[in-house]
């Protein structure tokens, strides 16, 4: 494989043994390039491209005039993934930041808006407060899930290198207001685009705005995305990513599904690193999708969206180029063991055979979902729940099974509160502690801590989103994750193994996913299987 420039057409143009088929394939629906046949011979295909981020992923290949063309887009993709830092970064003197997490500062200071989009469990948290530090600001809005709110402001106490006096104000309900000199904010993306809370926040300026799990803001049209990021009609307040010097998103999962869910982030914070295009545009590009029609057995005529995907590695090198910084988690903590996932089948009782028949009935491919009527998916949403509370007593069991059998402390995940009342109730003699959408911020960090401390806790159950994201030190007393009933957002999945596969743990972590055979879940894992490999030539596989 050799890789050239040719000036006349300035286009990059990539020779491959003809040979290979499949690869060739693979070059021209993954990369974008195009097939010559003129320039080719038996022998060699001559594949083009005149984007110089789809060439890049060659670049080992390359001529040396062709390196000469790509240098200045290979040397910001390797800051973006760089093991580690010679700078000094300014933190307190009881602690210390990891080599990565140093280059990430690097990699962030050439920019005024950046991404760290770092695996789960690599401690994103210190890397904005120390950046906080290293550009000496002065006033620090953060925005996150209101879940973490106070973990946040524990951790701004931990990193800070702030002269004392100063404040830390976080905004747990809107009596709280907003703290007209506060050197940080802390406030939920939901109380931030309340109106009051809003129109308050961008009548303030601020040295550096935060977007924690920053993946909340996905979606263009949301009242949160349209807070930070503007958009729609009628604003009641500014933009509060105009109201900052610099922005610096934090996300493991910059991608919870498909390419197409980058661009809101990519538009806020870069919008020339995709070419001002358009939402229609990049969908196109990165993201293509077809409506399809099907015919069923009984001739009912029903429609799907095809969802495809393409220029994975351009996409990523975009992003890497212009304002995202990525590391893996086994590439930079080399002492944390691959975790181990298992799918945990579930016996075909009266119950689970009730839920599968009311699945079967939907006549719907849990797959393509999207697209589909209120009413569909409110059929969809009630065989979800018929299915969580089947297989909740055999989850039950389970559970009963790894702490009787040695396991000390068990992390469990579900769903559906019917699901979780259930759990709680069977387990409840091996200790319960329960965190769901009504548990404070305050408590979670309380339950947490008594399950670290107290040796009679020996289940920490919790619903995916509230428990699934920012919650840290399970990791320190616990190894085995069960998901009692998986989400259909692989993402959602991966966040709660994540809980436990970070920074602090010493073993090998199991997770196990309970699912009835020939279900819609166990599809729907097939399908986030696939999904999860094009997310990682998105975002992390090199060529």
């Amino acid at each position: 494989m050799i890789l050239d420039y040719v000036d006349s057409t300035r286009s990059f143009v990539l020779r491959v043994p003809r040979s290979d088929a499949d690869e060739i394939r693979t070059l021209m629906t993954e990369h974008g390039l195009d097939f010559s046949q003129p320039a080719s011979t038996p022998s060699t295909a001559v594949l083009f491209t005149r984007e110089p981020f789809a060439a890049a992923s060659f670049f080992r290949y390359a001529t040396p005039y062709a390196y000469a063309q790509l240098k200045g887009i290979v040397d910001e993709i390797e800051k973006s993934q760089a093991p580690g830092s010679n700078l000094h970064i300014k933190c307190p003197p009881d602690q210390e930041l990891w080599p990565f997490q140093k280059a990430n500062i690097e990699y962030a200071l050439g920019r005024t808006n950046v991404l760290v989009g770092d695996q789960p469990g690599l401690g994103k948290t210190p890397t904005a407060i120390c950046f906080a530090n290293e550009i000496g600001a002065k006033r620090v809005l953060v925005l996150c899930p209101a879940n973490i709110r106070l973990q946040w402001v524990r951790r701004i106490r931990e990193w800070t290198t702030m002269s004392w006096p100063y404040h830390i104000h976080p905004i747990l309900t809107s009596r709280h207001g907003v703290h007209p000199s506060a050197q940080w904010t802390v406030v939920s993306y939901d109380l931030a685009r309340t109106p009051a809370i809003g129109r308050a926040l961008a009548a303030g300026t601020y040295d550096l705005l935060i977007l924690d799990e920053a993946h909340y803001l996905k979606e263009s049209t949301s009242g949160r995305t349209r807070a930070v990021f503007g958009g729609g009609k009628n604003r009641e307040f500014e933009p509060l990513a105009q109201r900052a010097g610099y922005t610096m998103a934090l996300t493991g999962t910059p991608l919870p599904n498909r390419p197409r869910e980058a661009y809101t982030l990519a538009r806020g914070l870069c919008f020339d690193a995709i070419d001002w295009m358009s939402e229609d545009d990049f969908k196109e590009r990165f993201n293509p999708s077809l409506r399809r029609e099907i015919i069923t057995p009984t001739g009912e005529r029903k429609f799907y969206i095809d969802e495809r995907s393409g220029r994975h590695f351009e996409l990523q090198n975009r992003l890497r180029n212009y304002f995202m910084c990525r590391h893996m988690k086994r590439e930079v903590m080399t002492q944390l063991k691959m975790p181990v996932y298992d799918i945990v089948h579930a016996e075909e009782d009266s119950l689970v055979k009730q839920a599968l028949e009311a699945e079967s009935l939907l006549d719907i491919d849990p797959e393509n979902l999207e697209g589909a009527d209120a009413e569909a998916l409110g059929h969809v949403a009630v065989v979800r729940r018929m299915m969580g509370i089947a297989l909740a007593p055999q989850a039950a069991e389970y559970v009963k099974m790894l702490v009787e059998g040695g396991e000390e402390k068990v992390v469990l995940f579900a769903w559906h509160i019917e699901v979780l009342n259930i759990l709680q109730e069977k387990l409840a003699k091996y200790g319960v502690l329960r965190v769901d959408g009504s548990t404070s911020p305050k408590k979670k960090e309380a339950l947490v801590e008594r399950f670290i401390k107290e040796p009679e806790q020996h289940v920490m159950l919790g619903n995916i989103q509230s428990m699934g994201t920012g919650t840290d030190g399970l990791q320190l007393v616990s190894s085995h994750a069960v998901i009692a009933e998986a989400s259909w957002t692989p993402g959602e999945n991966i966040q709660c193994f994540d809980r436990l596969d970070r920074g602090g743990q010493t073993r090998t972590v199991q997770g196990d996913i309970i699912v009835a055979p020939g279900s819609f879940s166990e599809k729907v894992l097939a399908s986030a299987l696939r999904k999860n490999q094009v997310i990682d030539k998105a975002l992390d596989r090199r060529m």
